[in-house]
């Protein structure tokens, strides 16, 4: 089984460049090499969603008591239309606007103050850009399908960067890698591309026919989008995800448009 998967794996990043060629929630666990505590913001502005903000601290590698959350932070969130607002945390540990919601087009400012130090950072909504279609890909080697999204990266550059989260059943996978698409360099194209559902347990296919497979689309700008591509070759880097927080926090702020699209997996 494990021969196999190493097998879907190879097959998924040939797709994934032939694809490419041709055409906002998990918890964030990162800094695994690191032993001294470090400040963790995950800032999240939707289209048409309240701004909600984490703030949590690393734990030293040994330590598997979960990251927790921290109390006591001042976190601002402002936009380019001169609304201001401070979040308030509620029972979850979100730090939560009232009235800030995310607007297309609009620049957004994030200010965390914790323990005397402020953490900022800026995130703008790029346009809408909606999937064409979602479909299900086998290739012939492969017990199971995985997911292809099918969309249309407008020409020019306000579109340039997209995100892409798998819920299988209502759930995302814990151990899957972010899934993140640049078309810096096929501007205004189709795009094809599959999104690997590969995971770490080697005894079970993530995939069976029958699950219900929902795809969050997110268009994000390029801040973000070099946090969560580092993010997703962490395991083969020995430094953090670029954050596109400055201060000195892990973490990142996003600013974004969404679109969903749900298949019931069957091949």
């Amino acid at each position: 089984m494990k021969n196999l998967k190493n097998n879907y794996t190879i097959i998924f990043s040939v797709l994934a460049l032939l694809f490419t060629v041709s055409s906002c929630e998990k918890e964030i666990e990162v800094d695994l090499r690191s032993v001294t505590p470090r400040i963790q913001i995950e800032g999240i502005v939707k289209q048409d969603q309240l701004a909600m903000v984490r703030v949590s601290q690393t734990l030293d590698f040994n330590d598997n008591s979960g990251y927790p959350f921290l109390k006591g932070a001042i976190v601002k969130i402002s936009d380019d239309a001169g609304n201001t607002e401070t979040l308030l945390q509620n029972s979850t540990g979100w730090y939560v606007a009232q009235d800030i919601k995310g607007v297309i087009g609009r620049t957004y400012s994030l200010s965390v103050t914790y323990e005397e130090k402020e953490y900022t950072a800026t995130s703008k909504i790029p346009p809408l850009v909606k999937l064409d279609s979602l479909t299900m890909y086998k290739a012939p080697i492969m017990d199971f399908a995985i997911p292809m999204i099918h969309y249309t990266d407008p020409k020019g550059e306000a579109n340039q960067y997209y995100r892409a989260l798998v819920y299988i059943n209502g759930q995302q996978l814990p151990d899957m890698k972010e899934q993140v698409y640049s078309c810096e360099f096929t501007d205004g194209s189709p795009m094809h591309d599959p999104l690997a559902t590969f995971t770490h347990d080697e005894d079970n296919d993530p995939v069976k026919k029958g699950d219900e497979i929902l795809i969050e689309f997110q268009c994000i700008d390029k801040g973000a989008y070099i946090f969560f591509d580092t993010l997703s070759k962490i395991e083969d880097s020995k430094t953090n995800p670029i954050s596109n927080i400055s201060g000195g926090a892990l973490g990142y702020f996003c600013a974004s448009t969404v679109d969903q699209m749900t298949i019931i997996a069957d091949w």
